[in-house]
């Protein structure tokens, strides 16, 4: 009776204690670290008619994979040395399940997982078979449940090791899903003090800022790598894509001609032009756009269209430090009042130039101080 209480009980710790750290694992990677991956992979693949709800999705498929390992446990009656190996299949699944990268959106197949898949599956069934009848060298509770606590865990790391998604394709989901649901801001702060971006996680960050009415003013606070097609490219029509940039058009006030198949610089020009089009995001657009295309010349045209100097208008950042960079470089011609802190970072910016003769060292040490700012954008893109 006393053994068979003992048994009873540390299999009931294993069992429920494994049971428990699989599928907290299981819902925290499928809520925080792959649920947007999901997410876009079933609006790709039933072709937008069907969505994934992150926690709907990370709950089902935890019970289920807990299902599939409770039924290889109770078929195969793992020697409770080795319980938490019962796991392997089901966190192998999930890991096929979240293996997926932007080409296999385009063309999904299972690639190399069409031959490795089975072997794993033969190897492991013929371990266990293996280790089905070895006697334990202990016990103890403590024994048997650290036993099983190490190997889980080695499991666990191994799933999320396979996945090969990046982590910039991450952030275009993420701040992706933030627009969809009108979290502008929470769309903004993804990420935001990483260096590394995609053109598209660009596209969408200064789409979020330009709903938030601070496209012109936090310009140049993340990296712009791709000029004008960072801010918007109106040709773009992957597929792959929940937020497009014509739905951004949409938000603009109206969908580019595709007969004529503008430039992005025509679109904008155009939609400004018409007054029922033009807005304060309509001018932050084309006005940034045009920055962005170091196209100065256009761009002073229409900052003094857009805000005339005799109405003494407060310019965002970006133009202000622009009026600074034009006015050093072609004379004092642009009348706009700018504030002394702009004047003052400008002429700091000059002088730290100055300081370093060696261009390699100039350019890195200029960069932490001033990339943020349309100066050091124009002379260093």
């Amino acid at each position: 009776m006393r053994a068979s209480y003992i048994d009873s009980r540390v299999s009931g710790v294993i069992r429920y204690s494994c049971a428990l750290l699989f599928m907290l694992f299981s819902s925290c990677y499928l809520l925080f670290m792959q649920g947007n991956l999901l997410s876009e992979a079933q609006f790709v693949f039933s072709r937008g008619l069907t969505t994934y709800s992150i926690q709907i999705g990370a709950f089902t498929v935890t019970i289920v994979l807990q299902i599939i390992q409770w039924v290889i446990a109770r078929f195969f009656h793992f020697n409770w040395q080795y319980y938490s190996l019962s796991y392997l299949p089901s966190l192998l699944l999930l890991a096929v399940l979240t293996n997926i990268t932007k080409s296999d959106l385009y063309d999904f197949t299972l690639g190399k997982w069409c031959w490795i898949l089975p072997l794993i599956i033969v190897v492991f069934f013929g371990f266990v078979y293996l280790l089905r009848n070895r006697a334990a060298t202990s016990n103890s509770i403590s024994y048997l449940l650290w036993r099983n606590y190490v190997i889980l865990f080695i499991l666990i790391l191994s799933c999320g090791a396979i996945p090969r998604t990046n982590e910039v394709d991450h952030y275009e989901l993420t701040v992706e899903r933030h627009i969809m649901q009108h979290d502008y801001d929470g769309a903004v702060k993804v990420a935001e003090a990483s260096l590394h971006t995609s053109r598209r996680l660009t596209e969408l960050r200064m789409f979020a800022l330009s709903q938030q009415g601070l496209l012109a003013e936090r310009l140049f606070d993340f990296p712009q790598d791709y000029r004008g097609n960072g801010l918007l490219k109106i040709n773009d029509d992957d597929s792959i894509y929940r937020y497009s940039p014509l739905r951004i058009c949409i938000r603009l006030g109206a969908l580019p001609n595709v007969q004529q198949n503008p430039t992005t610089l025509q679109y904008l020009q155009a939609i400004n032009s018409i007054d029922s089009l033009r807005t304060s995001v309509t001018q932050d657009y084309l006005l940034c756009y045009l920055l962005l295309q170091k196209e100065l010349n256009i761009f002073e045209h229409k900052l003094q269209e857009f805000y005339p100097v005799e109405t003494n208008p407060v310019l965002p950042r970006a133009y202000k430090e622009a009026v600074v960079y034009i006015n050093n470089m072609y004379g004092n011609h642009l009348k706009y009042t700018i504030d002394k802190e702009t004047q003052s970072r400008f002429e700091q910016y000059r002088q730290r130039k100055a300081e370093i003769s060696n261009p390699v060292a100039r350019r890195n040490l200029v960069r932490r101080e001033f990339s943020n700012t349309f100066w050091w954008y124009y002379e260093n893109k």
